[in-house]
């Protein structure tokens, strides 16, 4: 029959002395008691990991974690990649303290999988087993392990040991093996060198796929590492996945570059920090609520850092409740969102008081900014976040709706922690279920933030109205630039001095801007007048004597041709004041029907796209010219010639590089026609 590797993990759990390892023993043929010191005093103190060979042949990984109270931090290290776990209990001993702690950290953990081995049972007489029995399903009560089957077993004479290992097959066979999408990271647990091969570090892959040949980062730090060489099992293999034991031969770094609580990562999209966002739940038997600024052993896959908790809705956190907090720590963590972590502290708060398991949760962000309390954007915002986690597609639109803007294909994918692929398909799945809009391209925007977008335009558009009664309407660049950055700044002064209550307003970029506008016009909210846009059913009001002055000032400027009249001049020959001239020329100009080449001159439409067609006539003979050479051309003087080139320069229609122009964007086009 095949043998084939299931990325499941087994662990076992349970207090020092009840026979944890003499049961791998049993189940692997391995020892994993590797260490003198663990030889020296019968009792593990570091991880141990071996492979298990199911009776369909197929093989899960297994780690033995230590049960004395001194290495609590170690069986944390461990317990973050079990899927399946053996609950072991001594017949003769019962529940102990540290079967309740390896509880509460299994459960914190997100275990929901296993069953009890009660081991020993060759100590007690056989009318004493149903009560050992019986306490066990007592303590087991309202967990995740209430059902669980509770098999007696000797590690001595192999009593009960076929029904145990029947009840863990099925239990196997019917758990379903760890998905392998996204990003790969390991944390490592632990790392050496080979003779003859190298750096090795080993650990259980938390997400994604490794393979013989990959380049990877390591975090802290952020150095590269190639894979040279896998194991998986034990056994040569040329990849390895998530929930499986893997062990992976490195070139281009040194062991003494990398150690327990470093993460291998397929690249930068979860970069080291300090402060991080979480759900914290304290269990309901600890004593006392949890204050503001406790400081905590705070544990994730397998390192250890110190951490001050900084609860963001309250001063402080009832036992048995949930809130959201952001972690403080000594040192940088590479954590992701959705990874599970446990808190541990002294009861009674003081330093050579009892450290024991108070709590855990979720990881939901990191960063480097400290968050207020009291921020109710902030925790809506987390607890989005909670919500989404489990939930592929949930999750990345929400990641597209928190950014605010639009997004291309690639930084959806980092900043959802997503491979590229898998966020092109997902994102087409959103997009065809209207849960994401496409800005252009590839690019794609969460429809609030799209709608909020068009929400922004049309304000300005009505207070650009009500401030310029005798405009047509603003040009769309001016309107750009008014929406985007009145957003912009109220996003920097809710982040910057005081937070707020209510959520900042969204970023609105220029592609977010672009779809918006396209869709307000698609729907005739607004229409384009001339050269400038303008709300549908307003515009400027013109009086009659308005129309009049406007049909004269045009015919005087285009009367004019390449040498319009000084708007000065044009003001005293009309008898009109500057500001009033000014007014009746941005009627024009709003229409189309004139183009303010600068502050001092103005000239007829008609001459603009004169100009033009001797630019490309130019470009017929040469593919650049000179100044002069324009000059020339129009027969006018530098005053008309030079405003007349930087204009069409604006619009792109040339490029200007030293003296010379060469054809732009809009001529390029023109000039490839046949």
């Amino acid at each position: 029959m095949e043998t084939k590797a299931r990325n499941i993990m087994l662990g076992t759990a349970g207090h020092v002395d009840h026979g944890k390892t003499a049961l791998v023993k049993m189940l692997t043929g391995c020892d994993t008691d590797r260490l003198p010191e663990e030889k020296k005093r019968g009792m593990t103190i570091e991880l141990g990991f071996a492979p298990c060979r199911m009776t369909n042949e197929r093989i899960v990984g297994i780690v033995d974690v230590p049960g004395h109270a001194d290495f609590v931090r170690n069986m944390a290290a461990g317990a973050h990649g079990i899927d399946v776990v053996i609950l072991i209990v001594a017949a003769d001993d019962g529940v102990m303290p540290q079967t309740r702690e390896h509880m509460d950290i299994l459960t914190l953990l997100g275990v929901r999988r296993g069953l009890v081995a009660l081991t020993k049972i060759d100590l007690l007489e056989a009318d004493l087993r149903p009560l050992a029995v019986q306490d066990v399903r007592k303590f087991l009560a309202g967990t995740f392990l209430a059902d669980a089957p509770i098999c007696p077993v000797s590690n001595i004479t192999g009593e009960g040991f076929d029904e145990f290992l029947t009840r863990l097959n099925e239990l196997v066979g019917s758990c379903p093996d760890r998905t392998h999408e996204g990003l790969f990271r390991m944390w490592v647990e632990r790392t050496f060198a080979m003779h003859g091969f190298g750096t090795v570090v080993s650990g259980i892959p938390t997400a994604g796929r490794i393979v013989e040949g990959q380049k990877l980062l390591v975090q802290p730090g952020g150095r590269h590492a190639r894979v040279r060489r896998l194991e998986v099992y034990g056994a040569e293999s040329k990849e390895g996945f998530a929930g499986q034991c893997v062990a992976a031969n490195l070139t281009d770094i040194a062991p003494e570059e990398l150690g327990r609580g470093m993460v291998l990562c397929q690249d930068d999209t979860f970069r080291p920090a300090t402060m991080i966002e979480a759900s914290l739940h304290l269990l309901p038997h600890v004593p006392a609520p949890l204050k503001d600024y406790t400081q905590v052993h705070f544990h994730i896959g397998t390192v250890e850092h110190m951490a001050n908790v900084a609860l963001l809705e309250d001063k402080e956190l009832a036992t048995g409740r949930e809130a959201m907090v952001q972690f403080r720590l000594a040192g940088p963590v590479s954590a992701a969102p959705g990874e599970r972590f446990i808190v541990r502290t002294s009861l009674s708060g003081l330093a050579d008081g009892h450290v024991t398991t108070i709590g855990g949760g979720r990881i939901l962000s990191a960063g480097d900014k400290r968050l207020r309390r009291n921020r109710q954007w902030t925790i809506d915002s987390l607890k989005a976040r909670l919500a989404a986690l489990d939930k592929s597609d949930d999750w990345l639109e929400l990641m597209v709706r928190q950014h605010g803007g639009a997004m291309g294909l690639a930084e959806i994918a980092r900043l959802a922690g997503f491979d590229p692929q898998r966020a092109a398909e997902i994102c087409g799945q959103l997009a065809q279920a209207g849960r994401l809009a496409r800005a252009e391209g590839q690019t794609f925007v969460h429809p609030a933030n799209l709608a909020a977008a068009k929400e922004a335009i049309l304000k300005t558009m009505d207070e650009f109205h009500a401030a310029n009664p005798l405009r047509q309407g603003i040009e769309q660049e001016s309107l750009a630039g008014l929406v985007c950055r009145t957003a912009d700044d109220a996003t920097q002064s809710a982040s910057a001095g005081a937070e707020g209550s209510a959520a900042p307003a969204g970023r609105i970029d220029k592609p977010t801007f672009a779809a918006a506008l396209a869709e307000l016009i698609a729907a005739g909210k607004l229409v384009r007048a001339g050269s400038v846009l303008a709300l549908a059913g307003r515009g400027a009001k013109v009086s009659q004597a308005d129309v009049a002055l406007c049909d004269k000032i045009e015919k005087t400027i285009q009367t004019g041709g390449f040498s319009p009249p000084d708007m000065p001049a044009l003001a005293v020959s009309l008898a009109i004041t500057p500001a009033r001239l000014d007014a009746m020329v941005r009627l024009l100009a709003d229409g189309g029907k004139v183009v303010r080449l600068d502050d001092k001159v103005v000239m007829h439409s008609d001459a603009v796209e004169k100009a033009k067609k001797i630019v490309l006539g130019l470009f017929a003979r040469a593919n650049s010219f000179e100044t002069v050479e324009f000059r020339d051309a129009v027969a006018v003087s530098r005053k008309y010639a030079v405003p007349l080139l930087d204009y069409l320069d604006s619009v792109k229609f040339t490029s200007r590089s030293g003296n010379r122009r060469t054809p732009g964007q809009e001529a390029r086009k023109l000039l490839a026609k046949p």
